[in-house]
């Protein structure tokens, strides 16, 4: 009877016990959130160090870092179009700590190369957008100032010619392969895109000569207006590190008016407190005055003002909807490019 008794006290002690924990590791879990963040937190880039990715991160980092309260510190993981750093932040532990700087195209990269992207949801549920702080890029078309391509009309005009126009841009399905389909598509001709890793390799590639022009941001630090001749701008309106460069729609090409949009997402999961916080410090980091000057002065055009989550979900998810008529253009050309395998 005794030791029945003892049996029961000690069952009931077990379970107090356990109770006790959980509320205990339930406070501390609410505390965590509450006092977030304890540490630094790092922002992947899936592009190499130089293009407009890296350049409008390493921007905007000084200004996160203000505001979040915490070392914000950028880490380059390039490949697959950006994949291989979107696939290694959505499979990290959801806790605000591991962020990536996203562009439009990567969601789609995520449809076109199936085999290259590994996590279980689709992008838009496998990251929470939180905040885009560059909505007011685009792609600039240029030549290397040694180039005989003088003007637009130049180039339009070597696209019609049976040796063609070869630009390089940053990846089958970026935003610079969609304006390479584009263009076909209005202007006719032969127009091959041959896709790099960066803003900076393809700068390379047209001032090396390998290829007659290159597809990029207007404002990648890699683009030297003294090196390089921009020739047009797939943005609303001029952009201002290259004033001289008319826009598709001033050469009443209004369906190349396409934006390059760069923003901010966590893993799914991460709770809605932390994406709050992280909402609201690049609000305030997009709209310091001491931001705005540094784009001003770098020429970078971030737009005219931020996008915070709800808005940033709305586009990515338009965006996509309105990608998806041109994947089959795009398999096309990647099946081109591997030879026709």
């Amino acid at each position: 009877m005794r030791k029945h008794i003892w049996q029961k006290v000690l069952a009931i002690s077990l379970i107090v016990i356990l109770s006790l924990t959980l509320v205990g590791c339930g406070d501390n879990s609410a505390k965590n959130i509450e006092d977030y963040p304890t540490k630094s937190i790092t922002v992947m880039v899936g592009f190499n160090p130089g293009g407009g990715v890296d350049t409008a991160v390493r921007g905007i980092q000084p200004y996160l870092q203000k505001y979040i309260g915490k070392t914000v510190l950028v880490e380059n993981k390039p490949g697959n179009q950006g994949l291989i750093a979107m696939n290694y932040v959505g499979e990290q532990k959801p806790d605000g700590y591991t962020l990536i700087a996203t562009t439009n195209a990567m969601s789609l990269n995520a449809m076109i190369f199936p085999e290259s992207y590994k996590l279980k949801a689709a992008p838009e549920e496998a990251l929470i957008p939180i905040y885009s702080w560059v909505n007011g890029d685009g792609n600039g078309i240029f030549v290397s100032q040694e180039s005989a391509i003088k003007t637009w009309d130049d180039l339009v005009a070597k696209a019609q010619t049976e040796e063609g126009i070869k630009i390089a841009g940053s990846g089958i399905g970026s935003t610079d392969h969609i304006t390479a389909i584009t263009l076909t598509k209005i202007y006719g001709g032969k127009w091959t895109f041959v896709p790099m890793d960066s803003a900076g390799e393809v700068a390379s590639a047209v001032l090396g000569g390998q290829v007659d022009a290159g597809s990029s941001s207007p404002g990648a630090a890699s683009l030297d207006p003294s090196r390089v001749n921009m020739l047009a701008v797939t943005l609303k309106e001029r952009a201002e590190k290259w004033p001289d460069a008319p826009t598709f729609i001033e050469l009443e090409k209004p369906e190349l008016y396409i934006l390059f949009v760069i923003g901010l997402m966590a893993p799914a999961g991460t709770p809605p407190e932390i994406i709050a916080k992280l909402e609201e410090a690049m609000d305030q980091a997009r709209n310091d005055q001491a931001f705005i000057d540094w784009a001003e002065n770098a020429k970078q055009p971030i737009g005219k003002e931020g996008w915070r989550a709800e808005t940033y979900k709305s586009y990515l998810t338009d965006y996509q909807s309105n990608m998806k008529a041109l994947i089959p253009d795009i398999q096309e050309a990647l099946k081109a490019a591997q030879g026709g395998q």
